[in-house]
């Protein structure tokens, strides 16, 4: 298991900071105008019928700040717990090094995904959804989430986190393992559910296809 760290290194990009994500961001940007629009709306409507006071003017404000938090924290795709360096080819197409991918646990710290590709499983003991090796050990890699591995984030952010893994190990010249996984979920273990994401054999994947894939699930 990589060293765990309380924050990424200057290096390393937060997934919804990335150019890949601006669609997401927009959307959120969007959906915040016309939720502060209505507040504002209700309360010019509402206006002549009660008393104007300081205390409504907080609030009002009240609701459209925490109406604005309330958005971002339900937007999944702005908080998706992965990040990358500056190598990889979600911030520049330019092979100027190694590629990296870290991603982030439900006590917050961070760690380099490591080789090989990820899965979701129960966590028994605390609850919540594990982070494990997609081998023949199922090796435990951290408790990712305290939502249960069928949630929709989750799922959507395993697919997202394999594709970067992907795209990371295409860069760095290391050998591809999707084939070889795909070859062992054809062996029936009866121990996790789990669906693929269609890849191109050179790896170039377009953001539309990522996003068009992410939001069918």
């Amino acid at each position: 298991m990589s060293e765990r760290h309380e924050e990424l290194s200057l290096e390393m990009r937060r997934f919804n900071a990335l150019p890949i994500a601006k669609p997401f961001t927009i959307r959120f940007l969007g959906t915040l105008v016309v939720y502060e629009l209505v507040v504002l709306l209700l309360f010019r409507l509402l206006l002549p019928l009660i008393e104007y006071s300081f205390l409504l003017f907080l609030f009002i404000a009240g609701l459209c700040i925490g109406g604005g938090f309330y958005i971002r924290r339900h937007s999944p795709m702005l908080n998706v717990p992965l990040a990358v360096n500056m190598n990889h080819p979600f911030m520049s197409d330019a092979e100027l090094g190694n590629a990296m991918v870290m991603v982030q646990f439900s006590d917050g710290t961070w760690a380099d995904i490591g080789v090989g590709r990820v899965r979701l499983t129960a966590d028994e003991l605390m609850g919540g959804t594990l982070l494990i090796r997609d081998d023949d050990n199922y090796t435990g890699i951290g408790h990712f989430s305290n939502r249960e591995p069928s949630h929709p984030w989750l799922k959507r952010y395993v697919i997202l986190i394999n594709q970067v893994i992907a795209l990371r190990d295409a860069v760095n010249g290391d050998e591809d393992t999707i084939e070889d996984a795909r070859e062992r979920e054809s062996i029936d273990y009866g121990l996790l559910e789990r669906s693929w994401l269609k890849v191109d054999e050179d790896l170039e994947i377009e953001p539309d296809g990522i996003f068009s894939k992410l939001r069918r699930e």
